[in-house]
């Protein structure tokens, strides 16, 4: 199945219609959905602190990998006893580790496989209520549960933390999760990454001088502007710096910025354009690679992306 969904400006959902190809029909969920817009670490952190006192019984984070989301809950949760629940968990697992953990909050990461299980989105439906005490039921002729003295059915306090990549991708079937909580879409803007990398790049350990790790931040920000970037952007400058260095004599500049997916024509158009006023002195170093039509081309593009940026 696939997911797709139209956005007003305002944060709700317009239209959704979700495509089931095996059977070529086209499902309608016409409920809207608020989403809330999140740019900030510090205002992901105040739902993630609200969750921790007690005052959000659901609370759905969504992101791209990489952003960090599962380090600030850790951050964030790391004084209170809670469960955290990985994508591997079969539905009996979750629901004895619900028992067994019964009251405390439950941390639910990497949960986009967990979803597409039928039986998993029921459970997670029920620990989702709204309500403060919500009765949880598995009705098996399993032995398992027998022998570990777990009940069919039991009342919990448990609220629960949904980390996913992607909510949008999953079936149908979970859709009513959305609207029994708070469900926010993290989305920090370059400035706000490169921010943060800053703010980590010291508690990164790996043997290497803070004079060497603001060499690789300071080659991140300056390209920054023409690619996308997470915090794993810092921990693999980090990892090429040190092994590119590490008596191989290598060029980890390079590496690194193949890593990050930038073109080498916008590199020399961005340092043709830092070291020299004026095109009649930066052509001729561009034609010894590229033609000169092309020079204008990629111009073009720094100075879009630096306008933007």
């Amino acid at each position: 199945m696939r997911c797709l969904s139209l956005f007003l400006q305002n944060g709700f959902v317009k239209l959704e219609i979700l495509i089931d190809y095996t059977s070529r029909k086209l499902y309608k969920l016409t409920q809207p959905i608020h989403i809330m817009i999140v740019r900030t670490y510090e205002e992901l952190r105040f739902f993630v602190e609200m969750f921790k006192n007690g005052n959000c019984d659901l609370l759905i984070i969504e992101s791209l990998g990489g952003y960090g989301k599962s380090s600030l809950v850790e951050e964030v949760m790391q004084d209170i006893r809670y469960l955290k629940i990985l994508a591997h968990v079969t539905p009996m697992q979750l629901f004895i580790l619900s028992y067994k953990f019964k009251n405390l909050p439950i941390v639910v990461d990497d949960v986009d496989c967990l979803l597409y299980n039928e039986q998993t989105v029921s459970l997670l439906k029920m620990l989702a209520e709204t309500r403060e005490t919500k009765e949880i039921a598995w009705f098996t002729t399993h032995k398992l549960l027998a022998e570990q003295e777990i009940p069919q059915k039991f009342e919990t306090k448990s609220r629960i933390i949904v980390l996913t990549n992607d909510f949008h991708t999953v079936t149908k079937k979970i859709a009513a999760l959305r609207d029994r909580g708070f469900y926010i879409v993290f989305k920090p803007t370059n400035e706000e990454l490169l921010r943060k990398i800053s703010e980590i790049k010291e508690s990164y350990e790996n043997g290497l001088t803070s004079k060497e790790k603001q060499e690789v931040y300071s080659l991140i920000e300056k390209y920054s502007k023409f690619c996308d970037i997470s915090l794993r952007t810092l921990v693999k400058g980090l990892m090429l710096y040190k092994e590119c260095n590490n008596g191989k004599h290598l060029n980890w500049r390079e590496k690194l910025l193949k890593e990050m997916n930038i073109s080498p024509k916008l590199i020399l158009v961005d340092e043709l354009m830092t070291n020299y006023k004026e095109d009649k002195e930066r052509i001729p170093i561009w034609e010894q690679k590229y033609s000169k039509r092309s020079f204008y081309d990629y111009k073009l593009k720094v100075m879009q992306k630096c306008s933007e940026f």
